[in-house]
């Protein structure tokens, strides 16, 4: 059984990175890891500086896991974009794919884990599975929705999903769907409404993924702010989160908490 990671990330504290990815061993046999920023992101590069692309590859090598860097020639028009491509390319030859944000930490036992994935990986029913998550408190919210993540404790959130065909996601970053049967259904969220859902199932190992976001130093808390902000704006004015032709250059704004 291979678990490959997806990781998507751009311009992160490289300690950060290490830690995401020393942690993944809990699961994974191989990361996938997909550099640069969104076009209405402030500051955009297509590229991380090279230090963090480094911390990431020496990390996978010191805790045996395979690594793959995709870094763009481009920016990526957003998140929907980005996130696609890296599923298309965590899928080939996986079993499971497991998300990770650079500021999502995993912590269980390898073994367990690994056994009830197999398990469900023989059973035709199951191809998303749910984690423990949880975001740890902070002094700073890039949006009101960090806030609520913090208050409202432990969830069971999709992370673990079987590569079917037609991996997409669709309209905001958490929406993904799949072709099922030979019909297009959502593996987590979405509309249209009469798209079927798959059913998720939980690890009962001992697995669970600590969210790391409100540790962040204050530059990223406040890009990300920026960048929620103009997203809000995106997503009125197309119904959709990515950048398009057409659209006025972003105004950030860095105090409004938006969500």
């Amino acid at each position: 059984m291979i678990v490959t990671a997806l990781l998507v990330w751009w311009d992160e504290n490289a300690d950060d990175l290490e830690e995401c990815v020393r942690n993944m061993a809990v699961v994974a046999d191989r990361l996938v890891a997909v550099d640069g920023a969104y076009r209405r992101y402030p500051g955009a590069t297509t590229a991380s500086p090279l230090d963090q692309t480094a911390r990431i590859m020496e990390t996978a090598r010191e805790v045996g896991i395979d690594c793959v860097v995709h870094t763009p020639n481009r920016l990526w028009a957003g998140q929907i974009e980005k996130r696609s491509y890296a599923f298309r390319e965590a899928a080939h030859g996986s079993d499971w794919i497991a998300t990770f944000d650079s500021d999502w930490i995993a912590h269980g036992d390898r073994e367990a884990i690994r056994d009830e994935l197999v398990a469900y990986a023989a059973d035709p029913k199951v191809d998303v599975v749910t984690a423990s998550f949880y975001t740890v408190p902070g002094d700073a919210y890039a949006t009101n929705w960090h806030r609520q993540e913090e208050q409202r404790g432990r969830v069971h959130l999709p992370h673990l999903f079987r590569p079917l065909p037609g991996l997409l996601v669709e309209g905001h970053h958490w929406w993904y769907s799949v072709i099922k049967d030979g019909r297009r259904a959502w593996a987590w969220h979405g509309t249209p409404a009469e798209w079927p859902n798959l059913e998720h199932f939980p690890i009962r190992s001992n697995y669970e993924i600590e969210h790391k976001t409100l540790a962040r130093d204050e530059k990223h808390i406040l890009a990300s702010r920026a960048f929620c902000n103009d997203r809000v704006r995106v997503i009125k004015w197309t119904d959709q989160e990515d950048d398009v032709p057409g659209l006025p250059d972003p105004i950030w704004d860095f105090e409004t908490e938006p969500y």
